[in-house]
């Protein structure tokens, strides 16, 4: 590869030294090891056309890296050039309820450069260092989801550099397949350079309510109360196991747990705080606590977690994080058949996600989900010692094939292990849109190659 060539075409960076791409040979999920042959730190858009444009000449296969987030080698490169998009992170206009913004800026600094004028996204994630590309990317979930939707359908117009090397703003109105397919498009169609987020006001304050359910049919039926009133602006809910010994299982004597389902429900205020009526009618075991903080403190309410990882290794042991949408009616199928045969140490110092969306939660075609008025977010997220990393992929593979067998879909911003039948099943009656855009868009397939399986 003409590294020299490449490096005269470009106002960025083109860094070929190991030590820098052995640092980008991995990613958050630690499952993946893929190292590039180049690391392209782009200066503007037109750099990044260049790259494109030089790659499809070789041809030379692109990835594109923001925060290095993803779990199974989505951000990496094998071989390739490794777009990394964190040097684009400019604002640059606020105006009205709208902002246009740089795909590699993150949601933390987005969040602290959007409150100086009383305005912050309708949607985000519990992680805010990971980039607005990436998260738009796979569609991005977050606590308000119920409310606004995802990341992806609070997005105006973008800037996208196709597979093809064309420059252009895309939209409902103007190139809208562009538009369909870039949206939680996993990087396959087109790299997102900029774009137009809208933007909500918000208040100073946020109560929440921490709340304890001891089964999962009181748990829904409480949270689908919530769902059709709409009393919380915020809702999160977890699986956590509470271990009662070891008990026998054939000729083995094994651990095992009693399940719990922590629920914390949110309301964002000014002036006085909201009283204890937000509660009424709902059947929970126990009510736990109640917190009152700042928005922005809420907003950061993961870092502490974030900051344990750091601190005690967690965040560089392996993370296969597998979470999907299910059908509202097999939620509780679901748990009995997955989550009360898990070990309880499985999930180390993870966490087992629990989030109820509405339905129609996303208009975005590429962000498969189930049917009906009510969907359940959930996620497995392990942190955990490689020596149980294969017992801990087997378990998965069976969690993911029965979300499929409940007539769910699986969420792909984690750990994604499919096969092409997989891949077409995923997208259903999608799938022949999703190939035409492919051929279309990325003709030549240098667009992050080896995750999606398009051949037979």
């Amino acid at each position: 590869m003409d590294f020299a060539k490449l490096r005269s075409i470009l106002r960025g960076q083109v860094v070929t030294d190991e030590e820098a791409l052995q640092d980008v040979s991995t990613d958050f999920g630690r499952l993946v090891q893929s190292q590039p042959k180049a690391i392209v730190v782009p200066a503007s858009s037109q750099d990044i056309q260049r790259v494109v444009e030089f790659a499809n000449r070789e041809p030379c296969p692109i990835s594109i890296r923001g925060a290095g987030h993803s779990q199974s080698g989505q951000s990496l490169s094998r071989g390739g050039l490794l777009l990394d998009m964190m040097a684009l992170n400019r604002v640059y206009r606020v105006k009205g309820d709208a902002a246009w913004v740089d795909a590699g800026i993150t949601w933390r600094e987005l969040v602290e450069r959007l409150t100086p004028h009383g305005l912050i996204p309708p949607i985000l994630t519990n992680n805010l260092s990971v980039t607005v590309g990436g998260s738009l990317s796979v569609g991005g979930l977050g606590v308000a989801s119920h409310r606004f939707g995802t990341q992806v359908d609070n997005v105006e117009a973008l800037e996208v550099v196709t597979g093809t090397g064309d420059v252009a703003v895309c939209s409902s109105t103007e190139n809208s397949d562009l538009f369909k397919a870039v949206r939680a498009g996993l990087g396959q169609f087109g790299i997102i350079t900029r774009a137009k987020l809208r933007l909500r006001p918000f208040s100073e304050n946020v109560r929440t309510y921490y709340l304890l359910y001891d089964s999962a049919k009181s748990l829904l039926a409480d949270q689908q109360q919530i769902l059709h009133d709409q009393r919380f602006d915020f809702i999160e809910g977890w699986c956590t196991p509470c271990v009662q010994g070891m008990k026998t299982l054939g000729s083995a004597r094994i651990p095992f747990a009693e399940w719990f389902f922590p629920l914390q429900v949110s309301v964002e205020y000014a002036g006085g705080a909201p009283g204890d009526s937000v509660l009424s009618h709902l059947n929970y075991y126990r009510r736990v606590h109640t917190e009152d903080s700042s928005l922005l403190a809420f907003l950061k309410r993961m870092d502490a977690v974030f900051e344990h990882w750091y601190e005690s290794g967690g965040w560089k042991l392996p993370h296969p994080w597998m979470e999907a949408l299910l059908p509202w009616d097999g939620v509780v199928d679901y748990l009995e058949g997955v989550v009360k045969s898990l070990p309880p140490s499985l999930l180390g110092d993870g966490q087992l996600l629990l989030w109820p969306c509405r339905g129609t939660v996303s208009e975005t075609p590429m962000l498969a989900r189930p049917d009906g008025e009510f969907i359940m977010g959930f996620g497995i997220q392990p942190v955990i010692p490689r020596r149980e990393l294969e017992m801990v992929l087997t378990l998965l593979r069976k969690a993911s094939d029965l979300v499929i067998q409940v007539g769910g879909r699986r969420y792909l911003s984690g750990w994604v292990e499919f096969d092409h039948a997989r891949w077409k099943s995923h997208f259903g009656s999608h799938w022949p849109r999703v190939l035409e855009w492919k051929r279309f868009f990325d003709p030549n397939g240098i667009l992050n190659p080896d995750f999606v399986q398009y051949a037979e």
